[in-house]
């Protein structure tokens, strides 16, 4: 047995299903000889449990709901294979997948790739997310057109995640962040200790290729974008991240304006430079003509949204840094 596939889930009754038929269905290789499955329920409490019972896998069943950082630990430490490969149960696997493992032997940590392109019109939030995605990272390396390597020098400006990653497993064990739990951004944290702290580069490749099944329901799709918002300011917007001091600056002018407009009464002006604003990002953000209104009407949406979930770190850090500072003091 050369590899285990290790499946975190939670409440994925709608996507469970096809994720782990197209595990089990693998060409080129044998199930249980050169390959195994792997899932840890993280404390489901839809049908999936019951999903689960239906397939020849093993599972591993978390009493409680703890995040994916702790079932992803969970699964790697049961598995007894060198290698793993973790992939969401929102993924399918292309069919060769599993076969075309043994290409990457030297690379130690690989990062699988999907036509995000798909995606982009699925719904109004989508297309916003895609856009940002796209002047953020840059047109060829979101979605990307070739193989390359995330390394110190282009970490910052590279989408990475572990959606499907085929990586060591003593490895894996050994990047763990100390800070583990569902509001800590543990991705960017473990990606951030392969590249910077062993020095290891993350391989991106498409020959690693899967489908991904977008969420399109409102609720989860702002329930994802709420701890999405949470969990991007526990990397780069807490103290010592990479965007603390620009967030800071950012935050300290919103709130001088917002003053300024309750004090004086121009809620209606201030109503107005955010018409505006929303229209100016709207046009950079755009690619083709359809983009513009789709932009329009879902970036606010996904700024209150998203935004919310930044307010919500940020309270309960204050919450539990200033009474130490206030004792500290008195």
């Amino acid at each position: 047995m050369k590899y285990t596939v290790i499946v975190p889930v939670y409440n994925a009754q709608d996507t469970i299903s096809a994720c782990l038929r197209s595990l089990l269905d693998q060409k080129g290789v044998t199930y249980g000889i050169d390959y195994t499955v792997l899932v840890v329920d993280d404390g489901s409490t839809d049908r999936t449990p019951d999903i689960l019972n239906t397939f020849p896998v093993e599972i591993i069943r978390l009493p409680q709901n703890r995040g994916r950082i702790v079932a992803r630990l969970a699964g790697a430490r049961r598995a007894t294979t060198d290698r793993v490969l973790f992939a969401d149960s929102r993924v399918t696997l292309a069919e060769n997948a599993i076969a075309m493992l043994d290409s990457f032997d030297d690379h130690r940590a690989v990062m699988g790739e999907t036509d995000q392109t798909e995606s982009k019109y699925v719904s109004a939030a989508q297309t916003v997310l895609y856009l940002i995605r796209r002047k953020y990272y840059r047109k060829g390396t979101f979605p990307v057109e070739d193989e390359f390597t995330i390394t110190e020098q282009n970490f910052k400006r590279s989408a990475k995640g572990t959606t499907v990653l085929l990586i060591d497993r003593e490895l894996f064990l050994k990047l763990t962040p100390e800070r583990t739990g569902k509001d800590v951004n543990d991705d960017t944290l473990l990606f951030h200790n392969l590249v910077f702290g062993q020095k290891i580069g993350l391989f991106r490749s498409r020959r690693l290729y899967y489908t991904y099944s977008q969420r399109t329901h409102t609720k989860q799709l702002s329930s994802w974008l709420f701890h999405r918002g949470v969990r991007f300011s526990d990397f780069y917007l807490r103290p010592g991240g990479y965007f603390h001091i620009p967030f800071l600056l950012l935050a300290a002018a919103m709130a001088a304006l917002a003053s300024w407009a309750l004090i004086s009464g121009g809620l209606i002006y201030l109503a107005t430079i955010a018409v505006g604003a929303d229209a100016a990002i709207s046009l950079y953000l755009s690619e083709e003509r359809k983009d513009f209104l789709r932009v329009f009407i879902g970036l606010p949406l996904i700024l209150i949204t998203f935004g919310s979930g930044i307010a919500s770190f940020w309270t309960k850090l204050l919450l539990a840094t200033l009474p130490r500072r206030l004792w500290g003091r008195a």
